[in-house]
């Protein structure tokens, strides 16, 4: 960023923006993972068959079934890396006096003028207190001014990212209200501008969990200890399935019959209920799903949470989650996540 006085560019601000994924391109990308860590499974069974005798199947077949196991954890490891960076692909753009700029892979910079944008749209309410950006166009001419990663359309606009860290989505706000006061707007942090363009400030319709305030997150999807120990169990049998014929005299049709078994298994108990996260502090208990608006209750107003049968499908069963008020309402939290994420959360919440 430059700061010659009276430069061109001079005050632009750099953010660092996690560029939009959608569910679909994420989900094609997990099971393309799995089928590739299938195809080395299949091959390190079918090398372990037909090669028995062979000493390098001994180092060749682990190695692939190795291989295999990383592609079938593709799914916990690409979401872990999603919770922590916001998207597999971050970009630095910037906000300057002639509007958002977005820096090519070409070393390029694509500029949408602020002319052609009608409102920027930041969203709280996001996983890991992360808020999306939309932003709408004047016409659909505007469009060639956006980079194409950013192209995705929902009910804000077009998406620019679902997971913008929050001290970065200020600092874009900041700098969109420097250039073009109005243009923003923030679903909490709403700006009023007088007839002169001075700010009036709107009170937060959300507020912000201060940074001295502890705060637990809680998955939907959290498994229970004892779960736990079976996928690992399983995972482990896998491995030493593959591994044992090299040590072991083993006939060479039982390794993958056994681990196609055990594979099916536990593809059939996956968890299939709602993906979303419980966030507990000291004054509120709020349920965040992965989409949808986010459920807020005040300690204060908690009478008890209660647990509840939701769901079974293939062995696995799922709870509900409902907040009964002081003044005797029934509001519903959660309706379908683990038995493993509804205990800790009536363990951490005591009223």
């Amino acid at each position: 960023m430059s700061t010659t006085p009276g430069g061109p560019e001079t005050a632009v601000v750099q953010v660092r923006l996690p560029i939009h994924n959608p569910p679909a391109e994420l989900k094609t990308a997990v099971g393309c993972m799995a089928f590739l860590g299938l195809v080395l499974a299949v091959a390190a069974g079918l090398l372990a068959w037909v090669r028995s005798g062979d000493p390098v199947m001994h180092l060749v077949s682990p190695a692939l079934g190795l291989l295999a196991l990383l592609c079938f954890c593709g799914k916990p490891i690409l979401g872990r890396y999603l919770r922590r960076h916001g998207a597999l692909v971050t970009a630095r753009v910037e906000f300057g006096p002639d509007g958002f700029r977005q820096p090519l892979e070409d070393k390029t910079t694509l500029v949408l003028p602020w002319n052609d944008v009608r409102r920027f749209v930041f969203r709280e309410g996001q996983p890991n207190e992360r808020v999306a950006l939309a932003v709408s166009l004047v016409d659909d001419e505007a469009i060639r001014n956006l980079n194409p990663s950013c192209r995705h359309k929902s009910e804000d606009g077009l998406i620019l990212s679902s997971a913008l860290a929050r001290e970065e989505a200020e600092k874009a706000l900041a700098a969109i209200e420097r250039y073009r006061p109005g243009l923003a707007r923030w679903n909490s942090k709403n700006v009023r501008r007088g007839g002169f363009g001075v700010p009036n400030p709107v009170k937060r319709l959300v507020k912000r969990w201060s940074s001295d305030q502890a705060r637990t997150i809680i998955r939907a999807e959290q498994a229970s200890a004892g779960r736990l120990a079976i996928l690992w169990a399983a995972w482990l049998a896998v491995i030493a399935d593959f591994v044992a014929p090299a040590f072991y005299d083993i006939p060479p049709g039982i390794p993958l019959p056994v681990a196609v078994a055990i594979w099916v298994l536990l593809y059939l108990t996956r968890y299939r209920g709602d993906f979303g996260e419980f966030a507990l502090t000291a004054g509120t208990i709020t349920w965040r799903p992965k989409e949808g608006d986010p459920v807020l209750v005040r300690r204060a107003d908690l009478a008890r949470l209660t647990v509840e049968p939701s769901a079974k499908q293939a062995t696995r069963h799922y709870v509900s989650v409902h907040a009964t008020l002081r003044r005797g309402e029934n509001r519903p939290l959660a309706a379908k996540v683990s038995p493993g994420a509804a205990k800790n959360v009536l363990r951490l919440v005591t009223v």
